[in-house]
């Protein structure tokens, strides 16, 4: 868990996305299969119901994991696929930056 949270708390995406090379919990197919119920399952319907709230006019805060974060089913590029812009931002600064930071997220 410490790996993780450090991970997280630096930023270090690269990191976090190799997550089962180093985490030993992903070891065998039933824990692969638990990951998988966790996170990718989990993903497309959270991602399906805030941009669902969104289109509503809803103003939505949506908080996940860092694990929920990455990869091809993460909640960034879940929500990129459904037309929203998602960049990162400095917590309580409310500038873009290119460096490790929190996910902003917004629909033109």
């Amino acid at each position: 868990m410490r790996q993780l949270a450090d991970a997280w708390a630096h930023g270090d995406l690269a990191r976090l996305e190799r997550y089962p090379e180093w985490c030993q919990c992903m070891d065998t197919e039933a824990d692969r299969a638990r990951m998988a119920r966790l996170l990718q399952a989990r993903n497309g319907p959270m991602a399906e119901r805030f941009a669902a709230l969104h289109a509503e006019g809803q103003r939505v805060f949506l908080a996940v994991g860092a694990l929920h974060m990455t990869g091809p089913q993460g909640m960034p590029a879940l929500l990129r696929a459904r037309g929203f812009s998602v960049r990162r931002v400095l917590p309580g600064a409310g500038m873009a930056v290119e460096g490790p930071a929190v996910p902003s997220i917004q629909k033109p």
